[in-house]
């Protein structure tokens, strides 16, 4: 029996006109949408769908397909659009999707057979090539797949009993306090709808109290791509609604602080703002309870369906995450976070987990005298000094990302004598010597054994497209420390006696100058259109990627000469750089044979291309790198070379992969691709040690105007493909490669 949908149907016979979905366009009574739930679950029932999955925008029609499936006991398996075309890939194949429900004008993000229209306007459904009929997996409501921090997307199953218990519970702990009920009328879908936690907190809890919901898309609301948010967007959507309810990361909220503290205000209809996917600095909640921000922080996972605890109006520990839900059980073991009482059913293909045994979460905690859970960190990402301290590296984190000069950290240190910090500076504009004295400002809080003594700057920020941060905001650790195990190695290679090394002064150097100083031209290269839309839709064709092969032949042909031309021109007293520029050279030899010969295997002509023109773009980048290396200074063209490889180093292999599961070209096609992928990764190291040996300030100075002139040359590159190829897009993600 489902007493949600019992509920919800007495409650529309009492209060039919009563609105209950809200977007930009349209908005629909309960009565409309219990009748069109009930519709979709009678014509999925009579369609013999058994699983599908749900894919599309924020929208009411998600809601609606969402409920159905629910209603017709399929087992649905929501898609999120933050997903790169790879894990969606995995996620269609893994739980063996025979059809998808796609809601608005959403294109398909798998080959079809055919698309067919349901019985409400704007749920289409996918028949998918290839797949066999799944019965529904028995008992499983519903498989929410995580991304967790590492590896392959695992789906949760959960049932429909475990669903329904944290709705319950969740609508109590919220609607405890005598005026919940006449002050949380309306709730702001924020999160993607494929998230549980919005999914369960932020629809089936509103409607089971009968409330209403405001559901736009993500774009409109200010959310670009998968980490980026437009907060005076989204202060403006949240003013015209009136919402009385949400839900938000601690990014968020960092952003809620920092425009009350400018002078910008909320709504006063915001009753209730529920913070959680990660952990919240103390500090920030004080913040935000003393600017009038309603805010409580929770806890929860999909491994127990969502939320396990929540702080309350009546009972609001800053620092905590509140008291466990009623539907669950709660112990410390060890030190770890224990649940029992409402947990998974297993992963997908994997070994049933028994839904009444105890979870062990990996969460690290205590329980106060009050029973308040506090989360201290993650057992598997404990740092152990070689002191022997343990020290959790989300408690340093949440304090440095308080930092108005750090955007996002992440604290290494395990069997080392003291801490250090990945930092991603907050702009461009940021200095050395800010993030010192803020890092400086945070060490005075911290033991000494916590503090962080040195600091590397990463070349990027951390996102889910460059795989340094899943889908829901978490560090991927083990992949951000592979990728700067050079630079970690480095730092703690000096140490040579048993104590802590004190606190030097920050210096820059000038490979990390050449990271910082260019944020900005590096932009303008990955703001290039078609870049943007193949991250954030997962979209492009077979034509944009033979035109790229196209363009990359026409200025990879030159990077011998170039480098000839480098080499002949420097000076004696720079002999040490043309014995780089020798090493670079044997490298790059014969490199725009692999290109030619991935065109054929795309079908195209290397005779063709071979004796063609290249576009204007690309003309434009190879004349300016002649002048710099004739005209002006031979050692500016390492500019060009930290352009072209340093924006290669992450892009090229994962390009390749999502490119050929997509296309289904050959292996033979990808030549190029992969084996820079990999050829860069070594050639960026080589490559900062031979800049920061580099004194002359001129040549510095020159390097750096180069380096901002190739970015935005070769993002016009990137602008022309868009332009030159024609055919209509197949899913798939970003391409981007460099010579």
């Amino acid at each position: 029996m489902n007493n949600f949908f019992e509920a919800l149907e007495s409650y529309t016979q009492k209060n039919p006109k009563q609105i209950a979905l809200i977007s930009d366009d349209v908005q629909i009574s309960f009565a409309e949408l219990v009748a069109q739930v009930a519709n979709l679950a009678d014509w999925l029932a009579e369609s013999n769908i058994g699983r599908a999955g749900l894919w599309g925008e924020n929208s009411i029609e998600w809601i609606i397909a969402d409920l159905a499936a629910w209603k017709a006991n399929i087992t649905l398996v929501p898609l999120p659009r933050f997903f790169s075309a790879v894990q969606l890939h995995h996620v269609i194949e893994h739980s063996q999707l025979s059809c998808i429900l796609v809601v608005g004008d959403a294109d398909s993000i798998a080959p079809v057979t055919n698309r067919v229209s349901t019985c409400v306007q704007n749920i289409h459904c996918d028949h998918l090539k290839g797949m066999g009929t799944y019965l529904a997996i028995n008992n499983i409501c519903k498989v929410t797949y995580t991304s967790g921090t590492t590896g392959a997307p695992k789906g949760v199953c959960l049932t429909s009993g475990a669903i329904q218990n944290v709705t319950n519970a969740l609508t109590a702990r919220i609607y405890e306090s005598p005026t919940a009920y006449s002050e949380l009328n309306c709730h702001f879908t924020l999160l993607p709808l494929s998230t549980l936690l919005e999914n369960i907190a932020g629809v089936y809890v509103p409607l089971l109290m009968g409330k209403s919901i405001i559901v736009l898309s993500g774009v409109s609301i200010g959310l670009l791509g998968s980490s980026e948010l437009s907060m005076p967007t989204l202060l403006r959507r949240l003013h015209q609604y009136q919402p009385s309810s949400l839900i938000v990361l601690p990014q968020i909220l960092m952003g809620f602080v920092g425009a009350t503290v400018q002078g910008f205000t909320l709504p006063p209809s915001l009753k209730f703002i529920a913070v959680g996917g990660a952990r919240t600095s103390a500090q920030l909640l004080d913040q935000a309870c003393a600017l009038g921000i309603p805010v409580h922080e929770g806890y929860g996972l999909s491994e127990c369906a969502s939320v396990v605890s929540l702080n309350s109006p009546l009972a609001n520990k800053i620092g905590s995450v509140g008291r466990p839900l009623n539907h669950v059980q709660v112990k410390i073991e060890n030190g770890e976070i224990n649940v029992r009482g409402n947990t998974f059913s297993g992963y997908l293909g994997q070994p049933p987990h028994e839904t009444e045994d105890w979870l062990a979460t990996g969460d690290l905690g205590y329980i106060d005298e009050e029973g308040f859970l506090f989360i201290t960190g993650r057992k598997k990402n404990l740092l152990i000094s070689s002191f022997g301290r343990n020290i959790s590296p989300e408690w340093i984190e949440s304090e440095l990302a308080l930092c108005r000069s750090i955007a996002q950290c992440m604290v290494i240190g395990d069997a080392q004598p003291f801490c250090s910090a990945i930092v991603v500076p907050s702009s461009s504009q940021i200095t050395a010597d800010q993030i010192e004295e803020d890092i400086e400002r945070v060490n005075q809080k911290l033991p000494d054994y916590a503090q962080v003594k040195k600091i590397i700057f990463s070349r990027e920020p951390f996102t889910p497209s460059n795989h340094l941060l899943t889908d829901n905001g978490r560090l991927r650790r083990v992949e951000i420390f592979t990728h700067y195990r050079s630079e970690i190695e480095s730092i703690y290679s000096d140490i040579v006696s048993t104590h802590p090394a004190k606190p030097q002064e920050l210096t820059m150097t000038f490979f990390d100058r050449l990271e910082q100083e260019t944020q900005q031209d590096r932009m303008y290269l990955l703001s290039s259109p078609i870049i943007q839309r193949c991250m954030a839709q997962g979209q492009f064709s077979l034509a944009e990627y033979i035109e790229f092969l196209t363009q990359a032949y026409h200025h990879v042909k030159h990077t011998v000469p170039l480098l000839m031309a480098v080499g002949s021109r420097l000076p004696a007293e720079k002999e040490s750089y043309r014995e780089a520029i020798a090493e670079y050279i044997e490298e790059e030899l014969g490199h725009q044979e692999w290109i030619l010969n991935d065109l054929a295997a795309c079908g195209e002509e290397k005779e063709t291309i071979r004796y063609g023109r290249p576009n204007m773009a690309t003309e434009l980048m190879v004349s300016y790198a002649y002048d710099t290396v004739m005209r002006n200074n031979p050692m500016a063209f390492f500019g060009m070379v930290f352009v072209l490889e340093g924006t290669s180093i992450n892009l090229a292999s994962p390009a390749a992969d999502i490119i050929q599961a997509h296309l289904g070209l050959p292996n033979k096609a990808f030549s190029y691709l992969r084996s820079h992928g990999s050829l860069d990764q070594e050639h960026i190291v080589f490559f900062a040690k031979l800049m920061n040996s580099l004194t002359d300030e001129k040549d510095q100075e020159d390097i750096l105007h180069a380096a901002k002139m190739f970015f935005r040359l070769y993002g016009n590159i990137f602008r022309s493909i868009e332009r030159v190829a024609t055919d209509a897009p197949v899913t798939s993600s970003v391409i981007v490669k460099v010579a």
